[in-house]
């Protein structure tokens, strides 16, 4: 599988070879990020929105799409990796069934919520 890169002002995607949860964690841990895994499964498109934390997503396993506030579509599968700064507005798009490790630089106590923060207009 190569490996391919896309940028955009507030996000970078990397895809690159697949990471067991635990590799994962431990590279989240390795750049001084708060650490979580969880399954992310969408049956309905997400609403447009932004979180308060910077953060880095990386799948472990399963599939799905997501989109940014262009409407650009990025597929997603195991091996891919997102770091986004906060306020990069995106929604995950219905379908997705993904296990995630996903890294934040603010704890996950310390989060306002609703953690989904809608677009400013």
């Amino acid at each position: 599988m190569g490996y391919g890169r896309i940028m955009s002002s507030l996000m970078t995607f990397t895809q690159r070879e697949p990471l067991t949860e635990q590799e994962a964690l431990d590279y989240v841990q390795s750049l001084g990020y708060h650490s979580l895994a969880f399954d992310d499964s969408h049956e309905v498109d997400e609403e447009l929105h932004w979180h308060e934390f910077d953060s880095v997503a990386i799948v472990i396993s399963g599939s799905g799409s997501f989109a940014d506030e262009t409407g650009a579509v990025t597929q997603v599968q195991p091996g891919c990796m997102v770091t986004a700064e906060a306020g990069w507005l995106h929604r995950t798009l219905a379908g997705t069934q993904t296990r995630v490790v996903l890294g934040s630089n603010m704890p996950y106590e310390e989060w306002s919520h609703p953690i989904n923060k809608p677009p400013v207009s």
